[in-house]
């Protein structure tokens, strides 16, 4: 195996970790499993990364730390630009999905791989991706779930708070199941169709969080 810069080194590595992650999952795949799809020699991932456990984080982080930081300035931006005292609901929602959905749609450069990680990691977590959840993904769910409390002043903070959870776990259940909706649903619904899904998440997420409250006496 030849040698790499070791930017490039790096990057290989990291794609080659992402689509087999996605694919595998975490226990499914090795270091070995890696460098054999990268190219790269197993002295070489163990120099650049250290261990699985750092690589998964890395591949993690990478994308997701951009993500994060344009979701948030273009909130900001809808907030300050809004002619009305709140930015609207499904605006909101909108910039907060997006961003998810048009990374599902990238069959490019890996994009489609990460989602699916991401959605595995939060419907089957990892017990070392703990910190890395709550410092990158909390405090930005958090500034969203603020942004559309305030259109749904009806609901009790503990209802609100119970829809905004059901609303997140449907995103990502939804980014991590794009790529197999077709023999999910039996020929129903298309596989990878990004655009349609995220108009009908935008209006699910609309109808959870606005509609009225039915007291249900089972509820205590």
């Amino acid at each position: 195996m030849k040698e790499l810069p070791k930017s490039t080194t790096l990057e290989i590595l990291l794609n080659s970790a992402e689509e087999l992650f996605a694919k595998q999952g975490f226990d499914g795949t090795s270091l070995r499993d890696i460098t054999g799809l990268a190219g790269v020699n197993l002295a070489a991932a163990h120099y650049h990364l250290g261990n699985k456990e750092t690589l998964y984080i890395k591949l993690f982080t990478r994308r997701l730390q951009g993500i994060n930081a344009s979701r948030l300035a273009r909130l900001a931006q809808a907030e300050q630009e809004a002619n009305v005292p709140l930015a609207g609901m499904e605006q909101i929602i909108e910039i907060m999905a997006r961003p998810l959905f048009e990374l599902a749609a990238d069959t490019s450069d890996g994009g489609q791989y990460f989602v699916r990680i991401l959605g595995r990691s939060l419907v089957e977590p990892l017990p070392f991706m703990e910190d890395i959840i709550t410092e990158e993904l909390e405090p930005v769910l958090a500034r969203f779930a603020q942004a559309l409390r305030r259109h749904a002043p009806h609901l009790a903070p503990e209802e609100y708070l119970w829809r905004f959870s059901f609303v997140i776990g449907a995103m990502h259940h939804t980014l991590a199941t794009l790529h197999c909706m077709k023999a999910r649903t039996r020929g129903l619904c298309r596989d990878h169709d990004h655009t349609a899904a995220l108009q009908r998440f935008i209006q699910f997420a609309v109808g959870v969080l606005t509609a009225p409250l039915k007291p249900d006496p089972a509820i205590t």
